[in-house]
């Protein structure tokens, strides 16, 4: 290609005042790009992935079909991917995955003649920044949660936790570094950590739910509750949360929220979760006591009023109604029940005083 450098332009990335990567832009093969099976995509299995597998699976991801045709459209890619310099002259991706694999289905279909308005040159080889093979992985971890974390974003919530998880338990930074490093509050740091953690906790006391990533979601939710988080402290708690979740008591991870208002009544709504109910159900308690603790208040607030209305009435009762009432036998008992209920209240008012 006309436009290929016979000397490598220079890439200054700046990681940290004291730490600047000097990278090269450079045209490689498509054939000596090899694909990271360490990407934070692949970071819950149990086993490393295949070139070829990481291939079949960032394929069959819904974003990779459109950003075929975004590159077709622009006749390449507009963002360059950066890839680090093996030992053996390959390169691995550090960043852009899914561009390199969609450079790969364009063209093999240049090569079988499916795609003709595109020239091969302008998709093979391609133009990358090359990162020299001593950056260490601590300072590629801090430069993809920029890209990933704080930056564009096109990780999924789980997967940017995972990265945070890495940085601090396996690149030994404290929760300030990373929040200052990345441009993301402590408290956003803290809750996808303890999200995550709970997560791998979770895959470790019911191994049997082969679902279990999904369920990050449901802990994001729990420790965005500041009251929440507090009741979760207890680990005791933490194992039922994880047990109503295993037992499908949260049809979806949002309902979680219902959460907070069911364990901070404590009572029948909450107890109703401990015997199976799910969240929906046991928020629904939760309103009925709500209502009832309303109606009461408004009683409280009206009483005086309703006693002197009752007093009004008993010094003003028509004799007409009294004989009319004396010939109704089911009126009289009613009469008799609320005299009875009445003198029950004047003996508590009395015990009070005491």
């Amino acid at each position: 290609m006309e436009n290929q450098q016979t000397t490598p332009m220079k890439v200054q990335i700046q990681i940290s005042k004291d730490n600047t990567i000097l990278g090269e832009l450079q045209y490689i093969p498509l054939s000596k790009i090899l694909l990271d099976p360490k990407n934070v995509r692949f970071k819950h299995l149990d086993r490393k992935l295949s070139d070829k597998e990481i291939e079949e699976w960032i394929s069959d991801e819904g974003d990779s079909k459109s950003l075929i045709r975004e590159i077709k459209f622009s006749g390449g890619l507009s963002e360059k991917p950066f890839v680090q310099d093996l030992e053996d002259g390959n390169y691995k991706v550090i960043e852009g995955n899914r561009r390199t694999v969609c450079l790969r289905k364009i063209s093999a279909e240049i090569k079988d003649g499916k795609e003709k308005e595109i020239a091969l040159e302008m998709i093979d080889p391609v133009q990358c920044i090359v990162i020299p093979k001593e950056v260490t992985d601590k300072s590629l971890a801090v430069f993809l949660a920029r890209i990933h974390v704080s930056g564009k974003k096109d990780w999924a919530a789980l997967n940017q936790s995972a990265h945070v998880f890495d940085l601090i338990k396996k690149h030994d930074f404290d929760q300030d570094d990373v929040a200052h490093a990345v441009s993301i509050s402590k408290t956003k740091v803290n809750t996808m950590l303890k999200s995550y953690e709970a997560t791998l906790k979770y895959k470790e006391k019911f191994p049997d739910d082969d679902l279990w990533l999904r369920r990050y979601s449901h802990f994001e939710e729990l420790f965005k509750k500041k009251n929440l988080k507090e009741w979760v402290s207890d680990p005791l708690n933490l194992d039922l949360f994880m047990k109503w979740i295993h037992n499908n008591q949260f049809p979806m991870a949002i309902k979680v929220r219902k959460l907070d208002g069911i364990v901070q009544d404590g009572k029948e709504a909450y107890k109703a979760m401990k015997k199976g109910a799910i969240v929906d159900e046991a928020y629904e308690i939760l309103q009925r006591q709500d209502q009832t603790r309303t109606l009461t208040a408004k009683i409280a607030d009206d009483v005086e009023d309703k006693v002197k209305e009752f007093q009004e009435l008993l010094q003003n009762f028509p004799r007409g109604k009294m004989k009319e009432f004396s010939k109704d036998n089911d009126r009289m008992h009613e009469f008799e029940a609320l005299y009875n209920d009445f003198g029950e209240i004047i003996k508590d008012i009395k015990s009070m005083k005491s």
